[in-house]
Parts: structure tokens; C-alpha cells; sequence
């Protein structure tokens, strides 16, 4: 329920597509780049409150008087993993002066050389790294750093001297990351045209053990191979990738390679055969618009739809309009209503909306044996209501095809949006009647007990209490789950406070706080009988829990509970220690390198998981944790938790405390805690909407391009970045420093708390939904924050403020010293 999926779909108030990432070499650190070994640090009508007053923390800053060199080195090292790059650097340049020690200066040195790298000062990155070689050879860090210099030389176009690097770099750390240097050594092996040690390295990184198949080091040594003049053997490869590839995109690249290579050969026929096959099988994939682009080039000829749907799927919408235009007008036999379709959603996305509707007509009338049929109906009436503003007609629209569809599930959602089209232009009356047909035409259904609410909703807003209540009632017989039975509860007893039967209505508080624990609803209902207003803080919270007693209670926990034997050792990684995962994933994360780090990782939870390792996964738990590799901790301790026989609800009174705090974590103090003290927010608040945008991971990104710790889009951080001026000479990488995250978080959760007068239901929605749809959602409920929440349209957005309500319960209760 709180482990929900971190997938939205708007972001900062903008709906953006994600690109998909090149398959060859991107020589890219994460801005945030760290290596160190870090310790955990760790609801009648009601009125959203203004601001609720920070709660007393028993946090606390230690100041210490001039540090000495090694803790000046772990205080960069904070920093640096926190992404302030100017903090970290003047530590590192105190120790470097200060410490007689050549080990600290070496990791100081170590510490420089990386943040140079992830500020992109190449040169003095080069510069940093040679004098930690040839100074410090006894460093642990002396191999890494031939690694990281490998990827400088590379980014300057010393193709041979990162080759070199990376050679140097197998030799002095061998059995780590064999592979992924093999890997990088051919690359830039390539680059400096050494066609045939590119090609040994490349076998050697097949024949090295890594995770996942050889398919991208296949393409690559097919290209290889083609450059030798082995053409034979490039063929080979190209087909066996074709053959075995699960994925469209590579088979689409693979088909464009090969057809490349047909035409450097004079073999023009085979050429164009190759692109053709992609354009005509591929259309998704960018290569086969790269090879529509090959075809034409080279005079050859493709069907006008195909044209059209590779150039559609591109992003070349005019250009797709055009080719539409050409293929309908040839009047075809086998015309079957695609090209309509598309040059309607062409048209749609190039703001052609008149033009945009009349083909969306013509299909709608013409082809309704399309798959796509039915999605048309409501991406017409998506432009009526939302482009037009044509509310009547879009409702009619929707309702139209329920008429010629009546017994799809599509009809059902149809009926349920056409609802909310009538509600959001002010026809209750006809949102009531078309929500009550869900019920009477489609009962049993989940949506007829949502419908049913939903009247009930509008019934309230109306200040028609008595159909609410009706309503709501009727709603809590239709529901089949305890979500849905809590969420009418909690409106049968809002109603009944209404209806001034106060008795009534804590009656149906208590029944709902029940019914789904740990729910928003239930919790919800919770806070109404308690009179506690939504996100109110604690008088005063433990934000300092002692983890090192906490891990203790939670090792006996686990031999009493699975029964251990008194020579199993839970502290390390015992046998977990030598799997190759682990080796690797460690020296990736070491060097930045987080998203690598994170797949070995999963990859063995994963396997732990399946194997029903409770051991291993605790194991686990505990070094991802002082790893710093939170969200993959917080997963491994809930499989612990799951192995046990604990759920979400049992856990906080079945387990001990320390697993809660691990899946409720106090990280990344420093940050948060200060951040959010600043901008008057109680810090466990921060906390939940962290936990809900990121799971604590920094260089997480979402398919909306949001991207760090607090999900921030590059538009809204360079907004944000321009009224702080700051971090000086920003770019969208540095939304991935945790430091950077935080701070615009934080700063942009209180600009839209202000803009909604201290409302955190509306800022919330504001975040993750837009401030322009708060501001309508917001007109529709007053100053009730129960009703703001059923007037968001977003289900996603809805989800979300719910999730976030849901997390701040548990942390409130784990953390509050009065609960």
C-alpha cells in the first residue's frame, strides 16, 4: 500500500515524456558522485490548518572546535555525498594542508578529483587524480582512480591514454569490474580507430562474468567486426542479435546497422531491403526512423503509412501529417482507418485541434472495428472539454459511445469521466445522473460504488446532507474493500456532523478507523475523533534514535524468530561477502557509479527474495543501510519482514523498531531536518513526501523526467534556481545532488503552501499535480480538506496526498514522543 510504484505521470505541474537512453557508451557519472562508507544518520466541514507549528526535535548540531585532518576528510566526504561540492572541497583542502598523514591527504585528493569530475573540470579532475598516482601509491583508492581517469581522457578524446587507464586499472584490481572495463577499454579502442584490440577487448567483456547477456557487446563487435573488413563474421553477429532479441528497439538498431553495412558494401538492394523491414516492423524505435531517413537518402521507397507512423512515432508530427496526406489521398483498398487515427493525434499535438476533431470524426464514424476505436472517443472529447472548452459536448461525446458500446469497460470508465467533465463545469445535476447510471447499468462493478460516492460527494458540497448521507450509506454496501468501506465512513460521519448528530458521527469514525488500519481513510477518521487537524506535528519528536541498540534487539529478533543457531554471525555479509554482486556492486558505488551499484544489488536481493533468505536479506539490509543505498535497504528489510509473516499493519507490534526505522528512515539529516526547521515545516512531513518521490534513492529519475530526492523537473528547478540564485551555474544534473534536491523541495512545497494559504492538502497537490489544477480543485472544496481531496481529478494526484498522509502517520507514531 505505501510501497507504491514511483511512476507519475505529471510532474511539478508539467506532463513530459521520458527519452530513452542511448545503447552505447555514456560517460556519465551522477553529479552527486560519492565513494565513502558512510554511518546511518540517521481530519461536518473542516479547515485546513495553516501552518502547524514545527514540532520541538531533540536534534541537535554538534559544533566541535577546528576538526582534525581525518575527521575534515569525513566531513568531505558528508558533503560530497550530500552533493555540496564547495563545502566538501574546502575540507578537503584543510586536510591536504593540515594532515601529515599521506593516507588522509590521498583520500582528500581522491575527494577533489571527483568532485572536479562531476562539475565537469576535466583538466583538474586529470590533474587531481596524477598527483594521488604518483604521490600516494599506497592509497586504497590508487586503482579507482586509473578508473576515473579512463573516463577523463575518454571525455578529452585521449581515446589511447583511457584505453591505457582502463588496462591499468584490470591490472591492479582484477575480479571487480572485468567486464564494464573491458567493455569501456574497447570503446575507446574504437574511438582511436584500434579496430582489432577494440575487438579483443570486447570478447574479453562477453567472456567476463556481469550481469545480464552480451546482446549490446554483440553490436558492438559487430560493428567491429565491419570496420576489419570481416563481413562475414559482422552478418553473424547482426543476425544472432536479431534472432534473440526480446526487445523491438534493439532488433530495430541491429536491422539499421545491417543495412548500413549492406551499403558500404555497393549492395544498395539489400540496403534498402534492411531499412525497409525496420520502418515497416519497428515504427517505435528511433532506428527505424533513422533508416526511413537511409531509405529516402538512398532513393528508395516506403509506403506512405509506414512513412507516416515511423515519423509519427519520432516526434516529426508535421512530417507525419504529410505523409498521412499523401497515403489518403491515393485513396488505397486497404485503408482501414490508421492514418486517420494518427494524423488526428498528429494534428492534436501540434495544437491543430479543429482539424485534430474532424478526424477523429471521420474514424469514429468509419472504422469501428479499429483497436483503436474506442480510444479515440475519449481523446476527442479530451479537446472538446480540456483544448475548447466545450464541457456539453465532450460529456456527450463520452456518452455517445456508451450508447454504441454499452457493454465494454471502457463504457464503464466513459460513463465515470462524463461524470466529472458535468462536475467540473458546475452541472451537478448531470454528473449525478450519469454517476447513477454507473450503479443501475453496471452493478457489482467497482466504479458503481465509486459513482455512488462520488453523488454523495456532490450531494455534500451542495450542503444537502440528508442525500448525501443516503449516498454515502448506500456506498458503503456497494464496496467490496476496506479501503472503499473506511473512505465511506469517514464521509457518513462527516455528514452526520453535519446533520448536527455528533453521536452518530464518532459512532462511524470509530467503525472506520478500524476498518482499514494504516489506510488513509481509517487514519483519517483517527485524526477527526482525535480533533487533530491533517499533517499536525507532534508536541516534540525523537529525530536521534540510537540504531546501534536498535540493530541489537532486532539480532535477537532474528534468531528467535527464524530460530538461529548460535554460530550463525549476523553482522557483515558472511558468505554474501564473496558474491560477485556484491564485489562489483561495491567498487561501483565506490566510484559513482550508483545505478550500476543498485542493479548488482537488486539483482541479489532479488535472488534472496526468491530463495526465501531471511538471513542473506537481513545481511543485506544492514549494508545497503551503511552503504547508503536506502531504497534498496528499505526493500530488503520489508522481505525480511514478509518472511517472518508481518505485514504492513502487524510489523510495528510484531517486529522490533529498528526495521520500521529503516523503512521509515531519518535520512539524510543534515539536509532535511534544517531545510524544512527554515522553511516551517515539521521535518517528519519533509520526510514522508521524500519517502513517497524517491525511497531516499538521490539519482533516481521517473518516466515524467522528475529527477533526485524530491523529484524535481528541469523546468521548475531552473525557476527555482533563478529566485535563489543558487547553486551558482546550475544545469539539470545538479537536481540529482541531494543538497540541491532538498533545497528546492523544500523551497517550492512552502511557495505553494503560501500561494494556498498555509493549505499543505493544496501545496501537495500543487507539487505533484500543478498549481494551476490545485487552484480549480481548491474552488470546488473551500477550506474542506476531506472534499479537496475527492475534487482532485488526478487519480495519480489524489494517490498521492493520500500515500504521503499514510507515511506521515507511521512516522509521526514512530518518532513522536507523544502519540
Amino acid at each position: 500500500m505505501l510501497d507504491a510504484p514511483l511512476v507519475y505521470q505529471y510532474k511539478n505541474g508539467m506532463k513530459t515524456p521520458r527519452l530513452l537512453p542511448g545503447l552505447w557508451l555514456v560517460l556519465t557519472i551522477t553529479a552527486c558522485s560519492v565513494l565513502p562508507d558512510l554511518p546511518t544518520i540517521p481530519p461536518g466541514w473542516t479547515v485546513t490548518p495553516s501552518l502547524s507549528p514545527t514540532p520541538e526535535a531533540t536534534f541537535t548540531p554538534t559544533v566541535t572546535p577546528t576538526p582534525l585532518p581525518t575527521a575534515r576528510v569525513g566531513v568531505g566526504d558528508q558533503a560530497l555525498f550530500y552533493g555540496d561540492y564547495d563545502s566538501a572541497l574546502l575540507q578537503y583542502s584543510v586536510a591536504l594542508q593540515d594532515s601529515p598523514d599521506p593516507m588522509i591527504r590521498a583520500a582528500a585528493k581522491w575527494g577533489e578529483a571527483r568532485i572536479y569530475y562531476a562539475e565537469g573540470r576535466y583538466n583538474e579532475t586529470l590533474t587531481a587524480l596524477q598527483t594521488l598516482i604518483a604521490e600516494y601509491p599506497q592509497s586504497p583508492h590508487f586503482g579507482q582512480a586509473y578508473f576515473l581517469q579512463g573516463f577523463v581522457h575518454y571525455r578529452l578524446e585521449n581515446y589511447q591514454a583511457a584505453a591505457d587507464s582502463w588496462q591499468t586499472y584490470l591490472s591492479l584490481r582484477p575480479g571487480h569490474l572485468d567486464a564494464y572495463a573491458q567493455e569501456l577499454r574497447g570503446d575507446a579502442l574504437y574511438s582511436a580507430k584500434q579496430y582489432a584490440d577494440a575487438l579483443s577487448a570486447y570478447t574479453a567483456a562477453i567472456q567476463a562474468p556481469a550481469l545480464g547477456d552480451d546482446i549490446t557487446l554483440d553490436l558492438k563487435a559487430a560493428a567491429t567486426q565491419a570496420q576489419l573488413g570481416n563481413h562475414t563474421e559482422a552478418f553473424a553477429l547482426y543476425d544472432g542479435v536479431i534472432a534473440r532479441a526480446s526487445s523491438d528497439y534493439i532488433k530495430a538498431q541491429a536491422i539499421y546497422e545491417v543495412g548500413l553495412l549492406h551499403q558500404s558494401l555497393g549492395q544498395n538492394e539489400e540496403a534498402l531491403a534492411r531499412f525497409r523491414l525496420a520502418v515497416e516492423n519497428y515504427p517505435l524505435s528511433y532506428y527505424a526512423y533513422l533508416s526511413l531517413i537511409a531509405l529516402l537518402d538512398a532513393g528508395g521507397t516506403v509506403d506512405e503509412l509506414n512513412r507516416g507512423l515511423v515519423d509519427y512515432f519520432a516526434g516529426q508530427y508535421g512530417v507525419a501529417i504529410a505523409a498521412f496526406d499523401r497515403y489518403l489521398s491515393a485513396k488505397p483498398a486497404d485503408e482501414d482507418g490508421t492514418a486517420y487515427y494518427y494524423r488526428a493525434v498528429s494534428k492534436s499535438r501540434l495544437s491543430l485541434y479543429d482539424e485534430a476533431l474532424l478526424d477523429y470524426e471521420t474514424f469514429i464514424t468509419n472504422y469501428p472495428d479499429h483497436p483503436r476505436w474506442g480510444d479515440a472517443w475519449g481523446e476527442k472529447a479530451f479537446i472538446e472539454w480540456a483544448q475548447k472548452g466545450e464541457y456539453t459536448k465532450a460529456a456527450e461525446t463520452l456518452l455517445n459511445f456508451v450508447k454504441a458500446a454499452p457493454n465494454t469497460n471502457l463504457a464503464i470508465d466513459y460513463l465515470m469521466s462524463a461524470g466529472r467533465i458535468y462536475e467540473r463545469s458546475a452541472q451537478y445535476d448531470k454528473a449525478v445522473e450519469t454517476w447513477a447510471r454507473v450503479a443501475n447499468e453496471h452493478p457489482g462493478t467497482l466504479q458503481a460504488s465509486n459513482a455512488v460516492f462520488l453523488m454523495g460527494v456532490i450531494y455534500y458540497r451542495q450542503a444537502d446532507f440528508a442525500t448525501a448521507l443516503e449516498s454515502f450509506n448506500r456506498s458503503l454496501v456497494l464496496s467490496e474493500s476496506a479501503s472503499d468501506q473506511s473512505r465511506a465512513l469517514l464521509w457518513v460521519g462527516k455528514t452526520q456532523q453535519a446533520l448536527g448528530n455528533e453521536a452518530a458521527a464518532l459512532d462511524a469514525w470509530r467503525e472506520g478507523q478500524n476498518r482499514y488500519a494504516g489506510g488513509y481513510y481509517s487514519e483519517r477518521a483517527r485524526d477527526l475523533l482525535l480533533d487533530r487537524a491533517p499533517f499536525e506535528p507532534v508536541p516534540s519528536a525523537n529525530l536521534t534514535p540510537n540504531p546501534l541498540q536498535d540493530r541489537t534487539d532486532a539480532d535477537t529478533w532474528m534468531r528467535l524468530t527464524f530460530n538461529l543457531a548460535d554460530d550463525v554471525v549476523l553482522s557483515g555479509l558472511g558468505p554474501l561477502a564473496s558474491d560477485e554482486r556484491v564485489i562489483r556492486g561495491r567498487e561501483y558505488w565506490d566510484m559513482g557509479m550508483y545505478e550500476k551499484a543498485r542493479a548488482e544489488f537488486e539483482d541479489l536481493r532479488t535472488q534472496l527474495e526468491t530463495s526465501q533468505d531471511a538471513v542473506g536479506s537481513y545481511r543485506l539490509t544492514n549494508y545497503l543501510l551503511d552503504l547508503g543505498l536506502y531504497r534498496s535497504a528499505i526493500f530488503a528489510a520489508r522481505q525480511v519482514l514478509t518472511l517472518a509473516g508481518l505485514n504492513e499493519h502487524t510489523e510495528s507490534m510484531m517486529a522490533p523498531a529498528y526495521f520500521s526505522q529503516i523503512r521509515y528512515g531519518l535520512y539524510f539529516p543534515e539536509l532535511v531536518i534544517p531545510e524544512a526547521q527554515k522553511n516551517g515545516f515539521d521535518p517528519l512531513f519533509i520526510y514522508s513526501v521524500v519517502r513517497q518521490e524517491s525511497f531516499f534513492e538521490g539519482f533516481v529519475s521517473s518516466n515524467a523526467g522528475a529527477r533526485g530526492l524530491m523529484q524535481i523537473i528541469p523546468s521548475t528547478g531552473a525557476q527555482i534556481a533563478s529566485e535563489l540564485g543558487k547553486p551558482l551555474d546550475y544545469s539539470e544534473e545538479d537536481l540529482y545532488r541531494p543538497y540541491v534536491s532538498i533545497l528546492f523541495g523544500t523551497h517550492y512545497l512552502a511557495k505553494n503552501r503560501t500561494l494556498f494559504n498555509g493549505d499543505l492538502y493544496a501545496a501537495l497537490a500543487a507539487y505533484n499535480g500543478g498549481p494551476g489544477n490545485a487552484l480549480q480543485w481548491r474552488e470546488l472544496s473551500g477550506n474542506d480538506p476531506d472534499l479537496f481531496l475527492e475534487s482532485v481529478r488526478f487519480e495519480e494526484t489524489r494517490n498521492y496526498i493520500r500515500y504521503i498522509y499514510e507515511i506521515y502517520v507511521v512516522y509521526r507514531r514512530l518518532y513522536g514522543m507523544t502519540e
